[in-house]
């Protein structure tokens, strides 16, 4: 009898057999074919190789291993296998699902098995490795608790070989000690295979690699080499006339730069803008309803004011509403089409304000902006959300807020942060009305001393401070609401520096360092490398 005839049908098990078993067969045949569709021989040699690299031996009990097999009506639908990488740590391969049988949590389940086989077996922690083109493997180990060993702000195909560990008890992983154990296994497994030992596979002791120089040769990038230093000449000649120029004139920038009447103005376009973002925004939401109605008149409106406000030019708009005491002498509150203001009147040139007249021109403009912004958010969310939701009954608000909304705030996010940074700028258009905002008040202060350059810069430089936290703040919300879209989220700055100057530094110890395992330990990104699990 053999072993489908004794798996019942219509139940899942778990059954531990041999590498070559033949009900194995089809599972990795499918592997090899995914390996070599993913990477054909982006190392060096087909991928599938890595399936032949390790005998069969290598995961019988005897030598310390395990290959196990999820079975469901007598078919193999998932497995995975572990060799013994040293006495404490089971070295996890082969963890495959059939492509029938995907989003199923068969992985995770194989995971499992093969982790509680390890510990009856007596190892204390797992490893594995996998390749840069399998991000939902790296996903997979991320989410059940394994610690990467590789730097993971880097370019997936930089690292090329992702290691994970994890500890199989209450002991905490020895990150320093099983890094170190992962890196001596990728220096000897970037032996080619005339170097290894051919009727086993196995590789050279590693203590054998010292004896032999490796020869390492980097990557060569000339054309981004040529391009930089042609930035950075421009930038340090930039630097050098700013240095000096003394038509600069910085010590009168800096005379000028936290002055009172300075930062008296900065404060009144910090105003400007902080009131024409809300009231814009929740116009422009409004709006944005409006123009998603079934209504042909709501719709028809929203349509005809995004239109004019979008058709008329911010200067304009702001000297109407400065003017508007020439049209509407009063404004009041009466008897409709009539000017009998019986109930309460205002004269237009005392409601109306400079301020006021700013205020309204840049929250109404700003509105029709704002309002095509939302819809077009709104109108990003695919149709099969609205209906899934609608079928589970849930109520409109809850749909709304919790499902659509969500998700239309990454399409909403960049383009409404680029059109507060904009408003910001745009402040400076209100000098036609003589508010004194931070441009208004350059203005008059040059004008006054006839120092027209240092002034100017005391206006760009706060400019480029407001937008510069404007923007970091739009990085660190976009990168919020990415966690939904991105399996893993994008570097901070900080992260990014950091990255880079641990590259840098690791370049730099290839340079002076005399033991070539080292230098192929930090070029390892750089090597043609064979692939784990």
């Amino acid at each position: 009898m053999t072993l489908l005839d004794q798996t019942p049908r219509g139940i899942e098990r778990f059954v531990y057999v041999s590498a070559d078993d033949a009900i194995a067969e089809p599972l990795l045949r499918e592997l090899e074919q995914e390996y070599d569709a993913r990477y054909g021989e982006f190392f060096g040699e087909k991928a599938s190789a890595e399936i032949t690299r390790y005998p069969a031996a290598a995961f019988s009990p005897e030598e310390g291993g395990a290959f196990v097999l999820l079975l469901r009506d007598g078919v193999a639908i998932a497995g995975g296998a572990y060799k013994r990488f040293d006495d404490q740590t089971a070295e996890l391969k082969r963890i495959w699902t059939s492509s029938a049988h995907r989003r199923q949590g068969l992985a995770r389940r194989v995971v499992k098995e093969l982790e509680d086989e390890a510990v009856r077996r007596g190892y204390t922690r797992a490893y594995l490795t996998t390749g840069p083109r399998q991000p939902e493997a790296k996903h997979l180990y991320f989410q059940t608790g394994y610690t990467p060993l590789f730097d993971t702000t880097l370019d997936p195909e930089e690292v090329v070989v992702h290691g994970f560990a994890k500890s199989l008890d209450d002991t905490p992983l020895d990150v320093a000690g099983i890094t170190t154990a992962h890196n001596d296994s990728l220096a000897v497994r970037s032996l080619s295979p005339s170097k290894r030992d051919a009727p086993t596979g196995k590789a050279e002791p590693f203590d054998k690699l010292r004896e032999r120089a490796v020869k390492v040769v980097p990557a060569r990038h000339w054309w981004r080499w040529v391009l930089s230093a042609l930035v950075a000449f421009v930038v340090l000649q930039f630097v050098w006339s700013l240095v000096t120029n003394k038509q600069y004139e910085w010590n009168v920038f800096a005379e000028y730069f936290f002055s009172q009447s300075v930062l008296n103005s900065l404060g009144v376009t910090l105003g400007l803008t902080v009131v024409s973002v809300i009231g814009g925004f929740i116009l422009g939401a409004v709006l944005a309803n409006f123009r998603l109605s079934k209504s042909p008149l709501l719709s028809g409106a929203a349509y005809a004011y995004i239109w004019f406000f979008r058709s008329v030019p911010l200067l304009v708009q702001i000297l109407v509403w400065y003017n508007l005491g020439y049209l509407y002498p009063t404004l009041g509150l009466g008897t409709p089409f009539t000017t009998d203001f019986w109930l309460v009147s205002f004269s237009t040139t005392t409601l109306i304000t400079a301020f006021a007249a700013a205020t309204i021109g840049l929250t109404l403009h700003q509105a029709a902006y704002f309002a095509e912004i939302i819809r077009g958010g709104i109108l990003s969310v695919d149709q099969g959300q609205l209906e899934a939701s609608a079928a589970l009954g849930l109520p409109r608000r809850v749909r709304f807020f919790r499902i659509i909304l969500p998700q239309a705030a990454r399409a909403i996010l960049p383009n409404f942060f680029n059109e507060v940074i904009g408003l910001v700028k745009g402040t400076s258009v209100v000098f036609v009305v003589a508010l004194p905002e931070l441009f208004y008040t350059v203005q008059v202060i040059y004008n006054r001393n006839q120092r027209v350059i240092p002034l100017l810069l005391v206006a760009v430089v706060w400019y480029a401070i407001i937008t510069t936290v404007l923007s970091i703040i739009q990085f660190y919300v976009e990168r919020h609401y990415a966690r939904g879209a991105h399996r893993e989220l994008p570097p901070t700055p900080i992260q990014r520096a950091t990255a880079w100057v641990k590259q840098q530094w690791a370049r730099l110890g290839d340079e002076t360092t005399d033991d070539p395992l080292a230098a192929e330990k930090n070029r390892r990104h750089d090597i043609v490398l064979g692939s784990g699990s």
